[in-house]
């Protein structure tokens, strides 16, 4: 599993708006990150499996992996530190 601070701002931005709900944009550079996410394995097509889950969104919409939700699990775990004094 690749480390949340290996990636660029940019990847992590596109992880985190994966939470609220599948990417489906259009923009290729946006395209090429979400594949680039996809061969990390933090991201992956929707695909049939999402249709026969009930979802009626677009197959080609990308969605969180489980080592992508673990990712953002351990970020959000690692937060800032408080000083106290």
């Amino acid at each position: 599993m690749s480390d949340f601070q290996d990636l660029s701002a940019d990847e992590r931005n596109l992880l985190r708006a994966a939470l609220d709900a599948p990417l489906v944009e259009r923009d290729p550079a946006v395209l090429g990150l979400c594949l680039r996410l996809c061969g990390r394995r933090l991201l992956q097509r929707a695909g049939s499996a999402a249709a026969a889950n009930g979802w009626s969104g677009s197959p080609h919409a990308f969605v969180l992996t489980r080592d992508g939700w673990r990712q953002i699990a351990a970020e959000h775990a690692r937060g800032p530190l408080r000083r106290v004094g």
